[in-house]
């Protein structure tokens, strides 16, 4: 799982705009009220928030709102949560969902603390003997700079990173050649994640090509050729032809006979998935090349587009992805276990039927 800061720009133009909105509110308020630096702090927050998100007129109104029991009344601490509360909601405007809600309960109790901040500063033994000016724009600013804090739901993301995840289910007995091929797209996915944005089609197209080749992969390991070596395969069925051609008795050499069959269709069926897995590797190498081109056309796009050559780049991507998926569904359709057809003397010598041991006595 990975966490990732987005828009930048809109989170520096609140963070500036309620530190310095704070500040320079706190000390204009000073001459008006004795909680200027929690009127200012309000204020200044807001103007932060519409400087970095917009509607501005709306999120003045909330800390208008939230600002009068500060005015009217001796704040209290369940005053304080309250005018919190209601900034927060204000703060929040444009958030929706879980998102949102989170916005509104991380905004509160920010909010409450970024207040607690400006009073412990304004009544602190240090701040005795300072100005009372330079007192109320230092608690208004401390309280701008703590309530930059309630608008990160905004910015936070939480992205689970699903070929992270695949590589981490990779069986550990894999073709070292496979192993290989499945480093080498992880590593093409890696280069290419941070280049190209969240929204961006290329980065779910490669994406998605990628998670294809280490699927298969896991599948490929599932399948493995098991019993009997060739060798030894070969020994067996040396030793039955020899046996078949001294046999006399007709049952004898029938059974002989389907048993030369059967070890006949495993060395076929080893010879089947000796050449899927074969397949398998050429088309892996097909698709990882595949992506490793795609992977520079993407990357090479913007500076393409500087260069006025935009839709032909566009055109060669739009080629390239074609490829891409073309390859993902060839990859995908590769049968590693399917057996071949028995040979036809299996399937006679299975139905013949066995002869009584009486009938055998008399023959």
């Amino acid at each position: 799982m990975d966490i990732r800061f987005g828009d930048h720009a809109s989170f520096h133009r609140a963070a500036a705009g309620m530190v310095a909105g704070s500040a320079i509110l706190g000390l204009a308020l000073h001459p008006v009220t004795p909680m200027a630096p929690l009127v200012g702090g309000l204020f200044g927050m807001a103007v932060g928030a519409g400087l970095g998100y917009g509607r501005p007129k709306l999120r003045i109104a909330a800390a208008a709102i939230a600002a009068v029991p500060l005015i009217l009344t001796t704040p209290t601490w369940p005053a304080l949560a309250l005018v919190a509360g209601v900034l927060s909601l204000g703060l929040t405007a444009g958030v929706r969902g879980i998102r949102g809600v989170v916005s509104v309960m991380l905004g509160a109790a920010t909010t409450l603390l970024a207040m607690w901040a400006a009073l412990r500063i304004g009544h602190a033994n240090v701040t005795v003997t300072w100005s009372p000016w330079l007192t109320d724009g230092v608690s208004a600013a401390a309280m701008g700079m703590v309530g930059i804090f309630g608008v990160l739901p905004r910015h936070l993301q939480l992205s689970i990173d699903e070929v992270r995840a695949a590589v981490r289910k990779l069986p550990t007995e894999l073709d070292t050649e496979v192993r290989g091929l499945c480093d080498r797209a992880v590593a093409i996915w890696t280069g290419a994640s941070d280049k190209l944005g969240d929204q961006d089609p290329g980065r779910n197209l490669l994406r998605d090509g990628v998670l294809k080749t280490l699927e298969v992969a896991s599948k490929s390991a599932e399948v493995r050729v098991s019993g009997a070596s060739e060798a030894e395969l070969a020994k067996r069925m040396a030793d039955l032809d020899q046996r078949i051609a001294a046999a006399t008795d007709t049952e004898v050499k029938t059974q002989y006979q389907s048993a030369r069959a059967a070890l006949d269709d495993q060395r076929r069926y080893r010879d089947h998935i000796r050449q899927n897995h074969e397949r398998l590797i050429a088309r892996m190498h097909n698709h990882v090349t595949t992506l490793e081109k795609f992977q520079l056309a993407a990357g090479g796009l913007a500076a393409a587009r500087v260069a006025s050559a935009g839709a032909t780049a566009m055109k060669q991507l739009e080629e390239l992805s074609q490829d891409v998926a073309a390859s993902g569904e060839a990859l995908a359709e590769m049968e590693l276990g399917a057996a071949p057809e028995p040979s036809p003397v299996t399937v006679e010598t299975v139905t013949t039927e066995t002869k009584p041991a009486a009938a055998v006595a008399q023959a």
